[in-house]
């Protein structure tokens, strides 16, 4: 009686052995708790913009964005959207875009155009500062053009 007790305890043994080895030639670790990966969010405060309209940002963005003086771009906002436009004076040549503002972001586009919002496009953003606004365009290559305009410009 013994004898068959000691086999069933050494063929139990066995038994786990083969259990617990069968399939994982490493020593690594199987746990049954899944992992999340921890993500990390950066909670930024709501934008306000106190010195500035967005019209204001707008043509500024847009004066970055084209090289072309402020002052000669129109803006009119219409549902969310700002619709800007401004003559070239080498060839008197009209150009339109379209600009949407959403916190500290910058969306542009032709008006009748594309966004620019894929991977390749730059991302554009402004800062308010006392009395000046930055624009930063930042480049798919990750270059960075800073413009600053001063209040009244």
């Amino acid at each position: 009686m013994a004898n068959m007790k000691s086999i069933k305890i050494t063929l139990n043994l066995i038994f786990f052995v083969l259990l617990t080895s069968c399939g994982n030639s490493s020593t690594e670790k199987v746990s049954s708790v899944e992992q999340t990966p921890s993500v990390e969010t950066e909670i930024k405060p709501k934008v306000t913009i106190t010195n500035f309209t967005k019209e204001d940002i707008a043509r500024f963005a847009i004066s970055s964005i084209m090289g072309q003086p402020s002052k000669a771009i129109k803006v009119k906002e219409e549902n969310g959207l700002y619709i800007l436009s401004y003559i070239r004076k080498s060839d008197s040549k009209k150009f339109d875009y379209k600009i949407k503002i959403d916190e500290d972001k910058i969306l542009w586009s032709n008006l009748d155009g594309r966004w620019r919002d894929t991977e390749h496009d730059e991302k554009i953003n402004f800062e308010e500062n006392a009395q000046t606004i930055k624009i930063t365009q930042t480049f798919s290559d990750n270059s960075v053009d800073v413009k600053e305009f001063k209040k009244g410009e």
